[in-house]
């Protein structure tokens, strides 16, 4: 088999089982294979050193790597057809102490491939986002996140101008203008927030906060006029709050300039996987601001999911505390 069918085959699999990343791990005398998705348990294989090497030089070529370099870290990005469908390839390789080179393959679908998101939950936000101001999504790694703000303003984007600043862009929409975050060439997220308000976008989608200086100016962006959607990870919805008390927002912006907080996570069901939120509106952060309590909805919902059969036992107890 040449290696241009074995890359193939690794591909068509994973985006078979809707895998979101491919971990080629080295080992003493041969490769750890770890594929990973939003839905299943890690699938995991070996292959031999000289195979996966074939593997890792085809895949760095078609991103435009350096195939001969394998100890400083490098990254590029290529498309790949998948049942008429084209799917995203982004890589990142690096070597380790002994020199030997792991690489991560991060598949990137298009729009709502892996889920549907309910038309209920993009009824109850859409008159939020619909606002100036700020919108605040939290959650783990793999939650939706990113899925549920490009919902939402590809409703918005046939009447305003949609940017999105990410690092990396993750959902490729023609209908936006998106920026990829690139510090090696001075592209933070901080020149970028700067350069896209040149542009006068109506909806800003700012890929993450994480630090004082973007949350800063996300902030002020939001008291601008400008819609501005972005993820903060957090626990809880009203962790979100304390994550930017700690970036140096103090309680008079936070109450200005935030319309909403959305906690969620993606979460097997007996129906497949769905969707949960859990909201904070302006009344509500202003009343946690003021008095520090937590509604506990979350647990509330998960309560309600088990005891009406939409989730088991074991799921219940895994995503009760978020």
């Amino acid at each position: 088999m040449t290696v241009e069918n074995m890359v193939r085959n690794l591909l068509n699999e994973a985006c078979d089982n809707k895998a979101t990343d491919i971990y080629f791990f080295p080992r003493e005398d041969d490769y750890f294979i770890e594929t990973r998705s939003d839905t299943d348990q890690p699938m995991m294989t070996q292959l031999t050193t000289d195979e996966t090497l074939m593997i890792l030089n085809y895949l760095k070529f078609n991103g435009g790597l350096d195939v001969s370099e394998r100890r400083r870290s490098q990254k590029g990005s290529f498309s790949f057809s998948y049942q008429g469908q084209k799917i995203h390839i982004r890589i990142s390789s690096v070597g380790d102490f002994l020199d030997r080179e792991s690489l991560v393959v991060r598949l990137i679908y298009p729009q709502n491939f892996n889920y549907q998101i309910n038309e209920e939950i993009i009824e109850q936000l859409y008159p939020v986002a619909k606002k100036k101001g700020m919108m605040i999504f939290s959650g783990p790694m793999g939650s939706g996140k990113t899925s549920l703000m490009y919902a939402l303003c590809k409703n918005l984007s046939s009447s305003k101008k949609v940017m999105s600043i990410e690092d990396p862009v993750e959902i490729v929409e023609e209908d936006f203008l998106q920026l990829q975050v690139n510090e090696h060439v001075g592209l933070t997220y901080e020149e970028l927030i700067k350069t896209s308000l040149r542009h006068r976008p109506e909806v800003l989608i700012i890929g993450e906060i994480r630090d004082a200086i973007t949350a800063k100016q996300a902030i002020q962006a939001s008291l601008c006029g400008y819609t501005v959607m972005t993820t903060i990870h957090g626990k809880s919805k009203f962790s979100v709050i304390q994550r930017l008390k700690q970036f140096g927002v103090d309680q008079e912006e936070i109450i200005n300039s935030v319309n909403l907080i959305s906690y969620q996570r993606l979460i097997p069901t007996m129906d497949g996987l769905q969707l949960f939120i859990d909201t904070a509106n302006e009344q509500e952060i202003d009343l946690f601001l003021r008095e520090s309590k937590d509604d506990n909805i979350w647990g509330q919902q998960m309560e309600h999911a088990f005891q009406n059969g939409y989730i088991n036992r074991e799921t219940y107890q895994e995503y009760l505390y978020g």
